[in-house]
């Protein structure tokens, strides 16, 4: 465990480019709005500008430069042109600055690899950035995402001559992802796509049906990559994977020429050998072998191919600049997530009950229900899923938020003195229904043996009164809610969830009614991105949501090893709708599966995107527990221990931990949640990291 979260676990972006800026030196110069926009963690699109320098002609090359900048902005980001002035590398050419790049000779500019950047810095020479140096200084300032017309590759013949583009080698170690048109056409596109496989390059087409990759000036280059991006989303969750896998290699993304300015696929391929013979006829070689055969194609098809390529690139600005917006706004909810969840109180809307529970003292007796009378103990208490949920997130926590009804009557007045104050805000007091009363039969083992209860006054949480609390709902970093409320309430509740863009828990209750929730439309249940299941109600959920009935062995005295693949029979069923599902198994312990994103953030459990990133599965044994007292709380309050550790951003392994303390204080106290948890020398953090260690050698 320690040794995949040093590898996986991700930066935050602003700590990294604060960082980074402190490493540089006069040689990298932030324009003023490039520098901000990384600090406040806003969109950025790097460009190149061998455009200026050596892909086109005057005027061409400025009025693309700027039109790509254009299109840049006009899609939500902010370009950064990178070039380098008198040994100066601008990050942000103004365009003063760019125009003066376009006009310097072409003799006094170099084109500008990774091998030539510390030559022309330390001459003070000017240079245009090619894709290889482009990535470089975008890493090295913390810009993510490139647009670029074309990458270079392995020329043709280049199995003979070895003339491979130091493009191939900088995706293979830098990471940061270029939008492209694919491969310049000019070169061997199947040779360039096996090296880049072998660099280990992700790479992707984008909206180009079957994977067809494209070649520069036409659609389709003969060859297929594995993956296909249907959309601007897709790619942006692609990136946001690839970042936090932390791989240290690019990634790569074709985007097709729009098709009017596509090139016809059999007169540009002999254009292309026609310059390759003018080339190898005037000995053109090297880093000047490009640029030429570029501006020979230009004049053989008579400006055509020109047009193209500024078609291209625009379009590919445009591609780059949304996958950027779509990037930021999802790291910005995620970043925005743990900020929130500081100041702002968890929503639980659900039961409050009072509790009166029997435990039966007789040792020589089984219970049966005949009508015989036994002795027992009897005791009250506060109770209900949702009060108990929310005592503990408060004494665990520090504050809650909390909607329930009960009645206006003495059982009322007692439950409402045994809850803490702050739970009294958003009480609903019910003059037509009485409290509810729940009674609960132990045997002498103290497992519960039947529970009778009237629940009547849950109907009185209705849309409207829910309504009334709309701020607390704009408030929460989570809503928790509880099976005992009626449909329409659920309704509400989502609803509202959805609008505030909240993720909600689900706390199933009883199997009989652990379905409810999904039997509303399934655009109103997408929020509930937590739910917290028992064997037979993880049964009931699964069949609600998929409409089939289920066939097993609910015997909770089934081995363990198939109590579990029972469980995780039913969970891959259903774990596409969810970001996490806490499968409770009694004494056995907790079968866990989440998205496995949030083995490197905590935070993606609470994550409301439409993405369902593939699941992990982990079980997690009980820890032992000593001196057992009571077990009807011990459920609530995990809830309430795994939800506050997750509120803090304390990593997945820490959260599971908590639940379990919080349990095993449950399960020591006469109450359903502890009056206290812990005492004055110790706290929730320091008993939760001691248990960390223990199920992380108990989980499988």
């Amino acid at each position: 465990m320690l040794l995949r979260r040093c590898v996986l676990f991700p930066f935050p972006a602003v700590r990294f480019v604060r960082r980074s800026l402190h490493r540089q030196h006069d040689h990298i110069v932030l324009h003023p709005e490039i520098r901000k926009a990384l600090q406040l963690q806003k969109p950025v699109v790097a460009l190149e500008s061998t455009i200026i320098t050596h892909g086109m002609p005057m005027p061409e090359n400025v009025l693309t430069a700027l039109a790509v900048e254009e299109q840049v902005r006009l899609n939500g980001a902010i370009p950064a042109t990178i070039g380098i002035l008198d040994g100066r590398i601008k990050v942000g050419l103004t365009r003063e600055e760019l125009t003066t790049l376009a006009k310097k000779p072409r003799e006094q500019v170099i084109k500008c690899s990774r091998r030539d950047l510390p030559f022309v810095v330390s001459r003070r020479q000017s240079g245009g950035t090619t894709v290889a140096a482009t990535m470089i200084i975008a890493h090295r300032v913390g810009i993510k995402v490139f647009a670029t017309g074309g990458i270079g590759g392995v020329h043709r013949n280049g199995h003979e001559s070895l003339d491979v583009s130091a493009d191939l080698t900088e995706l293979g170690r830098t990471p940061v992802a270029v939008v492209c048109s694919g491969v310049k056409s000019i070169l061997d596109i199947p040779r360039t796509l096996e090296y880049l496989e072998t660099q280990g390059v992700c790479v992707a087409s984008f909206e180009s049906p079957g994977g067809v990759f494209p070649d520069f000036y036409t659609r389709d280059s003969g060859c297929t990559v594995p993956y296909n991006l249907n959309s601007v989303q897709e790619a942006a969750e692609l990136l946001r994977y690839w970042r936090e896998l932390r791989l240290k290699s690019g990634l790569l993304i074709g985007v097709p020429i729009p098709e009017e300015f596509a090139a016809d696929k059999l007169k540009i391929e002999e254009a292309i050998k026609e310059a390759t013979a003018q080339a190898k006829t005037q000995g053109i070689s090297g880093k000047e072998v490009t640029p030429f055969l570029l501006a020979a194609i230009a004049k053989i098809t008579e400006g055509r191919s020109l047009q193209s390529n500024i078609a291209l690139i625009k379009n590919n600005a445009k591609v780059a600049a949304q996958i950027a917006a779509s990037l930021s706004d999802v790291s910005t909810e995620i970043e925005n997530t743990g900020k929130r969840t500081l100041n702002r109180k968890p929503l639980v809307v659900g039961a409050s009950i009072l509790d009166l529970s029997f435990k039966i003292d007789d040792q020589n007796r089984e219970v049966k229900l005949d009508g015989s009378t036994y002795s027992s103990v009897a005791k009250q208490a506060a109770g209900g899923v949702g009060r108990n949920i929310a005592e503990g997130i408060y004494k665990l926590y520090g504050d809650v938020n909390f909607i329930s009804a009960v009645g206006n009557d003495q059982m009322g007045q007692t439950l409402l003195q045994m809850m803490p104050k702050a739970l009294h805000r958003g009480m609903i007091l019910e003059d037509s229904h009485n409290t509810s009363l729940c009674s609960v039969i132990f045997d002498k083992f103290g497992d519960c043996k039947l529970i009778l209860g009237n629940m009547e006054i849950h109907q009185s949480i209705t849309p409207e009164t829910l309504q009334a609390h709309h701020k607390l709902f704009r408030e929460a970093p989570i809503i928790i809610m509880d099976s005992n409320i009626s449909e329409q309430a659920m309704a509400s509740i989502l609803h509202q969830a959805q609008k505030n863009k909240i993720p909600v828990f689900f706390e199933p209750t009883d199997m009989f009614i652990a379905g409810k929730p999904f039997k509303l439309l399934p655009e109103l249940t997408k929020n509930i991105r937590l739910i917290k299941p028992n064997f037979q109600e993880l049964k009931t959920i699964t069949e609600a949501i998929t409409g089939e009935t289920v066939q097993l062995n609910l015997d909770n005295k089934l081995p363990q090893p198939e109590l579990l693949h029972q469980a995780k029979s039913m969970i891959k069923k259903i774990d596409c709708h969810f970001n996490c599902i806490i499968a409770t198994l009694g004494s056995h312990g907790v079968l866990f599966s989440y998205r496995q994103d949030a083995d490197n953030d905590s935070r993606m459990l609470l994550d409301v995107s439409k993405f369902a990133p593939p699941h992990r599965i982990r079980f997690f044994a009980a820890p032992t527990v000593h001196n057992i007292v009571n077990v009807s709380g011990a459920g609530d309050s995990f809830c309430a221990g795994f939800i506050t550790a997750l509120l803090q951003g304390r990593v997945l392994d820490e959260c599971v931990a908590g639940g379990f303390v919080a349990a095993e204080r449950a399960l020591q106290s006469e109450s359903a949640v502890p009056k206290t948890y812990f005492s004055i020398q110790e706290t929730f953090e320091s008993r939760y990291k001691q248990t960390v260690k223990i199920i992380q050698q108990q989980s499988i």
